[in-house]
């Protein structure tokens, strides 16, 4: 099984019988809408709670790849939200890390061929104590590294308990019926 760079975090409600905060929801009578927006939200505010410590076991500790983790709410599958590692729109897009597949599944296939992103206009590759070339191969495979899944598992406690206060204090605000949902609590660390 290849690791991913994205962990999804998706919010079962036949799961959810321990959490407080949905009990308290069924009980004051919110209907089924207001409520996954609830969810949604409380499911968001835990995945931001877990960018940092991603971040910081992130393999090299500045660039791209550190830079281009984040949270978003997910678009199937509802309610839920992920952690992941922001694609880019190119390899000259510089919020979001084109590389970042290989850095957390490996490559296995040798050889394995790297070449210049010739949209830029980059002509040649610079290869440290060789020079420039118009590509390079690789001999060897590379190992991955599925740090955002080690973390979002180590960390699975915390985002459960942060999961339940934003989803208790959403609900003891009141779920509007329009517009967004903000959960009233401290930013996640």
């Amino acid at each position: 099984m290849a690791a991913q760079s994205r962990v999804d975090i998706t919010i079962s409600k036949e799961t959810l019988e321990e959490i407080s905060g949905l009990s308290l929801a069924l009980a004051a009578g919110f209907d089924e809408k207001r409520i996954d927006k609830a969810l949604a939200a409380a499911a968001l505010y835990a995945a931001k709670g877990q960018v940092k410590p991603v971040k910081n076991a992130a393999p090299v500790k500045t660039g791209r790849l550190r830079r281009a983790i984040w949270a978003n709410p997910v678009m199937k599958n509802k309610p839920g939200a992920y952690v992941g590692i922001r694609a880019g729109k190119s390899r000259a897009d510089t919020k979001g890390a084109y590389y970042r597949y290989v850095v957390t599944s490996g490559i296995k296939r040798v050889p394995y061929a790297i070449t210049p992103n010739r949209k830029s206009g980059a002509q040649a590759l610079r290869i440290p104590g060789i020079g420039y070339r118009l590509s390079a191969t690789r001999t060897s495979s590379v190992q991955g590294r599925p740090f955002v899944e080690e973390t979002v598992s180590r960390n699975f406690d915390t985002i459960l308990r942060m999961f339940g206060d934003a989803l208790t204090s959403i609900i003891e605000r009141g779920i509007p019926k329009r517009g967004g949902v903000r959960v009233r609590l401290p930013k996640p660390r």
